[in-house]
């Protein structure tokens, strides 16, 4: 029982200490500010996808695309990066907030020129 006890007040002062160290220093920046505030579309059309789905899928759907065109000479006008460009019009206030808030660097914008 005085083992309990003891194991009991450690893990509660390692409990204090962490949110007292979380309340000085504060949270990462990403986890305080919430999900990133992304530029809205300028096409005032439809998404070739709905949003939902682009959002979890797009990387995908990119490499997919990708393939059809470098490996098997099939380009898909509606569905190429440049039909996204159309009214995502800015790399910078759109595509670099969600991939900066989630922590990945895509190495798409290494050839494929899209607006900043």
């Amino acid at each position: 029982m005085e083992l309990l006890r003891s194991l009991a007040a450690r893990i509660g002062v390692a409990v204090f200490v962490t949110l007292l160290f979380v309340l000085a220093v504060g949270l990462p920046a990403n986890v305080q500010a919430g999900p990133p505030q992304l530029e809205e579309p300028k096409g005032g059309g439809e998404c070739i996808r709905p949003e939902g789905w682009m959002r979890r899928n797009h990387m995908d759907f990119l490499k997919h695309q990708r393939g059809l065109t470098v490996r098997e000479g099939i380009r898909v006008r509606s569905e190429s990066l440049a039909k996204c460009a159309e009214c995502h019009t800015s790399h910078t206030r759109f595509c670099d907030r969600c991939h900066n808030y989630v922590g990945v660097a895509p190495d798409c914008f290494e050839c494929h020129l899209f607006p900043e």
